[in-house]
C-alpha cells in the first residue's frame, strides 16, 4: 500500500554561498533584460524578466535546501528572494508608470526644450 505521507526531496550537495551568488546574478541579468522590453508592454516584460531568471532559479529549491543550516545564509536566501520579487514589481511599473513618462518627457524634449 501506497504512503500517503509528503514526499520529501533530496539534493545534491550543493554551495550555498555560490547558489546565492547565482541567483543574485539572476536577478541583475532577469532586470536588465526586462528593461530593453518596456516598450512591448507588462506581459513581454514580465515574460523575459522571468526567462533571464533562467537557469539559475530553476535551482532555487537545492539552494535553499543547501543554505538551512546556516541561519545567516538563510536570512541572506530570505531577502534574495524579497529583492526578485521586488524586482519583478518594478519591472511591472516602469512599463506601466514610467515607460509613458520617459516617453512624454522625451517628446517634450524634442518638441519644446531642443534648441
Amino acid at each position: 500500500m501506497a504512503s500517503l505521507g509528503p514526499a520529501f526531496r533530496t539534493y545534491a550537495p550543493l554551495d550555498c554561498r555560490a547558489g546565492l551568488r547565482d541567483l543574485t546574478v539572476a536577478i541583475e541579468r532577469a532586470r536588465q533584460a526586462a528593461g530593453s522590453f518596456s516598450e512591448s508592454g507588462e506581459d513581454a516584460a514580465l515574460a523575459q524578466f522571468r526567462s533571464e531568471l533562467s537557469p539559475e532559479w530553476d535551482r532555487h529549491d537545492e539552494v535553499a535546501a543547501s543554505c538551512q543550516s546556516n541561519h545567516d545564509l538563510a536570512v541572506a536566501l530570505d531577502v534574495i528572494e524579497r529583492l526578485r520579487y521586488a524586482e519583478e514589481r518594478a519591472v511591472r511599473r516602469d512599463v506601466t508608470e514610467l515607460a509613458p513618462l520617459r516617453r512624454r518627457v522625451g517628446q517634450i524634449w524634442t518638441n519644446q526644450l531642443k534648441r
